[in-house]
This record gives structure tokens, C-alpha cells and sequence, in this order.
């Protein structure tokens, strides 16, 4: 059963690895499509090309919006349907719900960006649609009021999602480092687990540790009362 277990776990590992890689690749064509859009809409002085994108960027985006969702699907039956119903022991049943914990976080992930993805496609349609009508009916200025207050507040919200989006770096570095602290408190509990004799072995020490602490406290004591009588006695 252990053997099972770990071959259904190395499986888990491959698919987080891959939907870790995509769903970093499509975050980062989404953050760069919404600023080409903020840009070719309200006239900056940006190009796609200075923004990093390429002509098959939007290709890119559509594959990634099939292959990360089928991703989704084969970690679930992975982790839901083999890994967590093979896990027996308490180390095991700890690995299941940790890889049930990654994979919402990673549907957060990768939900987070489909909403930048959808909100610059209503910002473009928007202001396409905006343009055209005001190169129908020849300039109007109430429009063109609207559309530079728009660029104001379409800045701010760039400079505010810069500062969120270094916020989700320091977020992710520190979910990296609690799933290898995680990892680490598995590995012990599994060696514990596995080792006869090695938890009555850390209990000990724990006990001797306490014994000798409160030696020292006692001897601290001591001294100080004796001080004290000298002093004052």
C-alpha cells in the first residue's frame, strides 16, 4: 500500500510541477496583454512589442485556457479519487490534504488571472466602441473628457495592480517556503512513524532537557537567596 501510495504521490507531484509552470506562463501573458491593452486604448507610448508580446501571444493565451483547466481535472482525480483514499497513515493522510490545499491555490491563482484577462477585454471593447462612435458623429468633447478622465483612473489602477502583483510575488515566495516547511514536518512525522522507538528517544531528551533546566534554575535560586542573606542578613 505504501509502494501505491507513493507512486499516486510522485504522479501528484509531476502535475502541480506542470500546472505550476502554465498557470505562471498565462499570469504573466494576461499581466502583459492587460498592459498592451491599457496601452494601445489610451495612447501611451508603449508597444506590444516593448511589453514583451508577440503575434502569437493571443494563441498562447487560448492554448493555455485549454491545457490548464485539463490539468485541473487530472490532479483532482489524482489527489481526490487515489491519493487521499490510498493514504493510511497519519503522515500519508497529512500529504493528502496538503496536495487538496495546493490545488485550490492554484485554482485561485489561475481564476485571479482570467479576471485580469476578461476585464481588459470589456476595457478594450469598451473604448473601441467609444471610438468608433465618436469618429461617426464627428469630436465630442464630453467624450473626450470622459476618455481622459478614464486614462487618470485606468493609471491608478495600473500603479495599484503593480503594487498588488508585487504583493502576490511575496505572497507566493512565502506559500513556497511553508509547503517545503510542510514537507519537512511530513518527513519527520513519517520518519517517526516508521522508526520504532524514536519518539519514546525525542520524549527523553525533552525530559532530560526539562530536569537539567530545572537544575539550573534551582542553583540560579540559590545563589540569589544566598546573596541576599549575605547582604542584608
Amino acid at each position: 500500500m505504501s509502494g501505491s501510495f507513493e507512486s499516486v504521490k510522485r504522479e501528484a507531484v509531476q502535475l502541480e510541477r506542470q500546472l505550476e509552470d502554465k498557470i505562471a506562463r498565462f499570469q504573466q501573458l494576461t499581466q502583459k496583454w492587460s498592459a498592451a491593452t491599457h496601452s494601445t486604448d489610451l495612447g501611451n507610448s508603449l508597444s506590444r512589442a516593448e511589453l514583451g508580446l508577440t503575434e502569437n501571444s493571443s494563441e498562447a493565451i487560448a492554448s493555455l485556457q485549454i491545457e490548464i483547466p485539463r490539468l485541473f481535472s487530472q490532479l483532482h482525480d489524482v489527489i481526490h479519487g487515489r491519493l487521499i483514499p490510498a493514504g493510511t497513515l497519519p503522515s500519508q493522510r497529512a500529504v493528502g490534504n496538503r496536495y487538496r490545499d495546493i490545488l485550490q491555490d492554484l485554482r485561485t491563482d489561475y481564476d485571479k488571472s482570467l479576471a485580469v484577462l476578461r476585464r481588459a477585454k470589456e476595457r478594450h471593447e469598451l473604448l473601441a466602441g467609444a471610438a468608433a462612435s465618436s469618429s461617426d458623429d464627428g469630436r465630442d468633447p464630453g467624450m473626450e473628457s470622459l476618455l481622459r478622465e478614464r486614462n487618470h483612473i485606468n493609471n491608478s489602477m495600473n500603479a495599484a495592480a503593480s503594487v498588488i502583483g508585487q504583493a502576490e510575488s511575496v505572497r507566493q515566495d512565502l506559500r513556497w517556503q511553508g509547503r517545503s516547511l510542510r514537507s519537512a514536518g511530513t518527513l519527520i512525522n513519517a520518519i517517526t512513524t516508521n522508526i520504532p522507538g524514536l519518539n519514546g528517544l525525542v520524549e527523553q531528551i525533552r525530559r532530560r532537557r526539562s530536569r537539567d533546566d530545572q537544575i539550573v534554575a534551582g542553583v540560579i535560586a540559590s545563589c540569589i537567596v544566598f546573596t541576599l542573606w549575605y547582604l542584608f542578613g
